[in-house]
């Protein structure tokens, strides 16, 4: 192949896929091997300007790492490119993270790009995911079990976290590993050659080195067939997760606290998009998705038949059905979280008190005219409260609970044990402990987002006034 009709077919690619948009800046990962030093060329010869060149040292092989990353700063160097490195050492994270050192080096990369990304204020990350990985990863997923989300392999475009903003894109997608090979040639362009993908103690490369040759044996055109299978697994996919998506937006609401999905456009839908809705409502709440496996999805869909449950998910969320609706409850620890810890933040009265967690809790003196508590009720959310000034205790500080805490929920008869009132409120077991309270220097008088004490309440006696309200900072 000439490198001339490679270029072509990859800008082809590149805009039918809305890969690339005017002035937005690609942050290119470039480990050294022949696809990424490919697709930094491509892009720049493409004129795909402003370009940002990333490596990452995952300190596995010694020098032969350190001499990928002084090659490809060469490569960027040379082409006048900017150029950030980062050094990871993952086999330490893969211990500390207790998963495998692929999955480590994995998470260390995309995070590594992502930051980098916004931190230079990028909204594309390219990676040189060849047509020959795809086959790779399909046949990889079917080895361990999958259903038609991992049929539909690597997508050319996707977000490269949930709720980033930054697009993950991969043009070499529709690009066998031997036309790149054939173009560097070509084009007399230098490339590392990591050794570790020549070893079979890994399973990917155990698919790459002696299952797929085998298959080859049936069936010379093997990885074109699974190319073609995650093609057509991947438009079938979409269909469904367009008719999911219109699920969840007919049928998901949002409270401070908690998810609710009504099951009314569930019933009777085949389990698959089943599992597709739940699998996108897991993902807007912040579930890590792979923590999530076929008994919860199963446990979700009983819920559409009718069992109350509940359902217990990972992180300490858990699910429960009541009458017709599907209550997803926790405290999502990616968006606001506490770590279960002796120490305590003591609260500004009046001002704006900056968290362990990076959120804020605003403390406001406001002035109790006529109707202001019938305004505050009607407009109020659960992470925010009014007091009366006077029958708290100052300081006020924010911590979680401890042995013995007891309180007097508004409303109720009388005290009890805040463990008592979790239980009551359904609050899951692991989210107890650092469940955020605000307390006063004798008890708690608000579990944030839950309920206030009775005998801090405003009553006609009432002279002074505080607010307090979280402000979350993503």
């Amino acid at each position: 192949m000439r490198a001339f009709e490679l270029e072509r077919r990859v800008r082809e690619f590149i805009s039918a896929e809305g890969m690339l948009m005017p002035g937005e800046g690609t942050v290119v990962a470039v480990s050294g091997g022949p696809d990424s030093v490919a697709l930094l060329r491509l892009l720049h010869d493409l004129d795909t300007l402003p370009l940002h060149v990333a490596h990452l040292n995952h300190m596995l092989r010694g020098e032969e790492s350190e001499g990928d990353e002084r090659f490809v700063q060469g490569l960027a160097s040379g082409l006048g490119l900017g150029f950030t490195t980062k050094r990871v050492d993952v086999r330490q994270e893969a211990a500390r993270e207790k998963c495998a050192i692929e999955e480590a080096a994995r998470r260390a990369r995309y995070s590594f790009f992502e930051g980098l990304a916004r931190e230079l204020g990028m909204k594309v990350v390219a990676v040189g995911h060849t047509a020959d990985d795809n086959a790779e990863t399909v046949l990889h997923r079917i080895i361990r079990g999958t259903g038609l989300t991992g049929l539909a392999g690597m997508r050319p475009v996707r977000e490269i976290s949930r709720g980033s903003g930054i697009r993950l894109i991969r043009p070499l997608l529709s690009t066998w590993r031997q036309e790149v090979l054939d173009y560097l040639r070509e084009k007399e362009v230098g490339y590392r050659i990591d050794s570790s993908n020549l070893q079979a103690g890994y399973l990917r490369n155990r698919i790459r080195l002696e299952l797929l040759p085998l298959l080859g044996e049936y069936n010379p055109r093997v990885k074109e067939s699974l190319v073609r299978l995650a093609e057509t697994a991947g438009k079938e996919y979409a269909i469904l997760e367009e008719e999911a998506k219109k699920i969840i937006e007919a049928g998901l609401t949002r409270e401070e606290m908690s998810y609710i999905l009504e099951t009314t456009l569930l019933k009777g839908q085949a389990s698959f998009l089943q599992h597709l809705v739940f699998r996108e409502v897991l993902g807007q709440i912040g579930l890590p998705l792979k923590k999530v496996d076929s008994k919860h999805y199963e446990g979700l869909c009983s819920l559409v038949e009718g069992w109350a449950g509940p359902i217990s998910l990972p992180c300490g969320w858990e699910a429960e059905g009541r009458e017709g609706r599907i209550i997803f409850t926790g405290w999502p620890r990616k968006r606001f979280s506490y770590q279960h810890e002796p120490s305590e933040t003591t609260l500004n009265v009046p001002g704006t008190t900056r968290l362990s967690n990076g959120a804020e809790l605003k403390a406001e003196l406001v002035d109790l005219a006529e109707g202001f508590l019938e305004d505050f009720r009607r407009t109020k959310t659960k992470e925010e409260e009014v007091f009366d000034l006077d029958r708290l205790e100052l300081p006020l500080v924010v911590r979680t609970r401890r042995p013995g805490d007891r309180f007097w929920p508004l409303g109720a008869g009388g005290e009890k044990k805040l463990k008592d009132f979790f239980i009551d409120e359904k609050i899951p077991r692991p989210r107890r402990d650092d469940w955020p309270l605000v307390c006063d220097s004798k008890r708690p008088v608000w579990v944030v987002g839950l309920r206030m004490d009775e005998r801090c309440k405003i009553t006609p006696n009432t002279r002074r006034v505080v607010k307090l309200a979280i402000l979350r900072k993503q």
